[in-house]
């Protein structure tokens, strides 16, 4: 683990400034775009989450229309594939398709 900062503190034309030496200046900058970039991925997940929870709802509701009566596995899955398509989203590789 790297050493804690001890930035020296300084006074220039009345305003208090932080003067660090440039190996710790880079270290907080790198740092910086490192929390940058796990923030954009968060966003993304977060972004997925939603329209997934948002997919599942909706599988759920063509389940819940579907009659218990027959064989409809075919008439199911061709409503979660449109429901995927029209979401741009990948079908899970644990979702197996079926033939007819």
């Amino acid at each position: 683990m790297s050493k804690p900062l001890r930035p020296r503190r300084t006074t220039i034309n009345g305003e208090d400034l932080v003067v660090l030496p440039v190996a710790d200046y880079e270290r907080l900058a790198t740092a910086r775009r490192q929390l940058g970039a796990r923030e954009a991925r968060l966003r993304g997940l977060t972004d997925q989450v939603r329209a997934l929870t948002e997919l599942l709802a909706a599988i759920q509701q063509v389940l819940a229309e579907a009659p218990a009566c027959c064989d409809t596995r075919r008439d199911v899955d061709s409503h979660i594939n449109d429901l995927m398509c029209a979401r741009r989203l990948p079908r899970p590789a644990s979702a197996p398709e079926t033939r007819p």
